[in-house]
């Protein structure tokens, strides 16, 4: 796992597929966070998991 201390997050995993690399991270407050980073300049990226309201790095 890496640490990410400029944004208080841990990366978990991180994979490659056929459309990009999935990257799996924790937020500092628990929660998990995964992103899409998709191959070549075209791709949509695309980020899923929670966000809590009362952490200052993920709330929304």
């Amino acid at each position: 796992m890496n640490a990410n201390t400029n944004t208080n997050t841990t990366v978990v995993s991180r994979h490659t597929t056929s459309e990009g690399v999935v990257i799996w991270s924790r937020c500092a407050c628990g929660r998990l966070q995964m992103a899409l980073v998709p191959y070549g300049v075209d791709g949509k990226g695309l980020a899923a998991g929670g966000h809590d309201v009362h952490c200052p790095r993920c709330g929304r």
